[in-house]
């Protein structure tokens, strides 16, 4: 008899478990031009796909693989609090005229809503705040009246601002100037960008999302 009531007590505990794991949470976000024109251009299409990169960032996530040509990227974190892994899928995908931004989270039920919901508030935020952009697709820099900070310099930088860089190959953007450093995002081969300073083998550089990345002069060569 006590072996059946424990039995009973270990099915009831993975009944629970089963209960609260979450099959895959997804939402979809529908991306329209704006006014005054027929369909979102590509340079579009990759900002919504580097903001996407820089949400989960915001959030604490890791990039875990990415494809800047799919525009699709994995995202995962350690939430401390409770020891679990939660996941996050994201995916631009153009629709001829429009696009959806497909979003699939993976992680424990009771928080998949808040935290979508946060996901999708801050992407959404962070999109409508594009800055305006140059000719040649180059994001215009923020001021440092915008930023209100002034912002430290690593050691032995050397000041480039006014100069453009475009990519030789698909190359990552990392936080620090360092190969062990954070990627943020990866660009793809032929695009231009803004440098704003240099050190020995690695340029600032402003992203097309209006943040700042480090990017290896291996990979770059400056045009005016």
């Amino acid at each position: 008899m006590r072996n059946l009531v424990y039995w009973c007590i270990f099915f009831a505990c993975v009944t629970i478990l089963i209960g609260c794991a979450s099959s895959p949470k997804k939402t979809t976000l529908q991306l329209s031009p704006e006014p005054g024109t027929s369909s979102l251009s590509q340079q579009e299409l990759d900002y919504a796909y580097n903001t996407a990169v820089s949400t989960g960032l915001d959030m604490g996530y890791r990039v875990v693989s990415s494809s800047v040509e799919q525009r699709a990227v994995t995202l995962n974190r350690f939430r401390s609090a409770d020891s679990v892994f939660e996941t996050m899928e994201v995916s631009i995908e153009s629709k001829g005229d429009t696009a959806t931004v497909n979003i699939t989270y993976k992680g424990p039920k009771p928080v998949e809503e808040e935290t979508v919901k946060e996901f999708t508030d801050r992407f959404m935020t962070k999109l409508k705040a594009k800055p305006a952009v140059q000719a040649g697709g180059v994001a215009a820099p923020e001021s440092p009246q915008a930023r209100g900070k002034t912002e430290k310099k690593p050691s032995g930088v050397e000041t480039g601002k006014g100069t453009h860089l475009i990519l030789l190959k698909n190359g990552n953007i990392r936080m620090e100037p360092s190969t062990n450093a954070k990627i943020i995002t990866t660009l793809k081969k032929g695009q231009v960008i803004n440098k704003l300073n240099g050190s020995r083998d690695w340029y600032e550089i402003e992203l097309p999302t209006g943040g700042k990345g480090w990017i290896a002069k291996s990979l770059v060569k400056e045009v005016e």
